[in-house]
């Protein structure tokens, strides 16, 4: 009962840790938005779910603390070495693109859609885009298979047409390890390449995961 109720009071810190983190991929969206092109290809290296960093309280909360290693990796766990908690995933010293997986892209066999999926060290992150309609589409993006539940999460997903650039954001409490949000009837003319741009999940031993930068495109709007 006492992580139950501290769980409730930290979806607003979850927010701000997960907003500051997530700042500087905000930032740089903007240079990535408008593509000169109806097929763009994104200039970022893609990578999945990675850990980018630790919020000590809602390790502390559920049973967790954070330590670093002498080559300098960090790691989420159990402060009871003794309970069967598993320990979280490690954050190299190094950058964490250098422990993702190459970009694993997955190609849909439904008439004009598109889908793409990159993976990493702390899950999958994935994108959808389905033509709906005259000028419409349907986004679905999100995580899974994470390392642990996550009890918080943010999204934005960036998509751009012949007339500019719109976002589609998330925000909010979850479970699990994993988790998809779908935005219908958007508008989008002529073609559209839409992308993850910005995304994070923070898991129950205080693990900060952020997401990769999957991309989708299909044009005939």
């Amino acid at each position: 009962m006492k992580i139950t109720m501290t769980r409730n009071r930290k979806p607003f810190r979850a927010f701000t840790v997960l907003a500051m983190t997530l700042g500087t991929l905000s930032a740089t969206s903007a240079a990535l938005a408008s593509p000169a092109a109806p097929s763009p290809t994104p200039q970022e290296k893609q990578v999945g779910m990675y850990v980018a960093g630790f919020d000590p309280d809602v390790a502390k909360a559920h049973g967790y603390k954070i330590v670093t290693y002498a080559n300098g990796d960090r790691q989420s766990v159990p402060i009871d070495p003794t309970s069967k908690l598993p320990k979280g995933p490690l954050l190299h010293r190094q950058a964490p693109a250098d422990a993702a997986s190459p970009h694993r892209p997955v190609t849909a066999s439904a008439a004009n859609t598109d889908y793409n999926e990159v993976w990493g060290n702390c899950g999958v992150s994935w994108i959808r885009v389905t033509q709906t309609g005259a000028h419409k589409v349907s986004i679905a993006s999100g995580y899974r298979n994470l390392p642990a539940s996550a009890f918080f999460w943010t999204w934005t997903v960036t998509l751009t047409d012949r007339n500019g650039t719109s976002h589609q954001s998330h925000s909010g409490p979850t479970s699990g390890t994993s988790a998809s949000r779908t935005w219908s009837n958007l508008n989008q003319y002529g073609w559209t390449h839409d992308y993850v741009s910005a995304g994070g999940a923070t898991l129950n031993d205080g693990t900060i995961c952020f997401s990769g930068r999957p991309d989708v495109s299909i044009s005939g709007l």
